[in-house]
């Protein structure tokens, strides 16, 4: 992956693996960043309307960490730093404002894309204060009805996450590139 330009975008479930490998597919570039929109959307200390607590805020709320994401992967992109941005991106108008406010640089998305019950599991197997209190189920379902098939879905349920970032990296370039439009 060394000398890949634009930028990744790692997607998936809670439970998928994101928080654990976007820190590893960078460490395969020389110079990279990870930003994850969970520390972003946990800078709002007062007022913080979660993803689950629904309603015209909440997607607000998304709505900026998605473009604060965007700012800093384009400050880090033009000092030469390779940005991996990690969060859920659930629908189609998400990834359009992602990659609007990422443009003219190349967008890599990459969905870890694990079975609902394994991603099930590894939330139960969480310590009790990182779990995810709510069923994914019908985000699960969303994401699939509106991503499923852009980008690269990777199936990491059978892969460690050193394994699933090594793979991510030699192979996102050629199966993760999202049309120029």
């Amino acid at each position: 992956m060394a000398g890949t330009t634009g930028c990744l975008v790692l997607s998936g479930m809670p439970g998928a693996g994101k928080s654990t490998v976007a820190p590893l597919v960078a460490a395969h570039h020389a110079r990279a960043a990870h930003i994850s929109g969970d520390v972003l959307s946990y800078m709002v200390v007062r007022g913080r309307a979660g993803p689950v607590s629904g309603g015209e805020e909440s997607r607000r709320q998304l709505r900026l960490c998605f473009r604060n994401m965007c700012a800093l992967a384009n400050n880090f992109a033009d000092s030469g730093i390779f940005p991996v941005l990690e969060h859920p991106v659930g629908t189609r108008e998400v990834l359009d404002l992602l990659v609007t406010e990422l443009r003219p640089r190349p967008v890599l998305f990459v969905t870890l894309a694990p079975p609902l019950e394994v991603c099930r599991s590894r939330n139960a197997a969480r310590p009790a204060g990182q779990r995810v209190a709510y069923d994914v189920a019908p985000y699960y379902q969303e994401m699939r009805r509106e991503l499923e098939g852009v980008g690269w879905w990777l199936d990491s349920s059978q892969l460690d996450p050193e394994q699933t970032a090594a793979l991510i990296a030699a192979e996102a370039p050629a199966r993760a590139a999202l049309p120029v439009p």
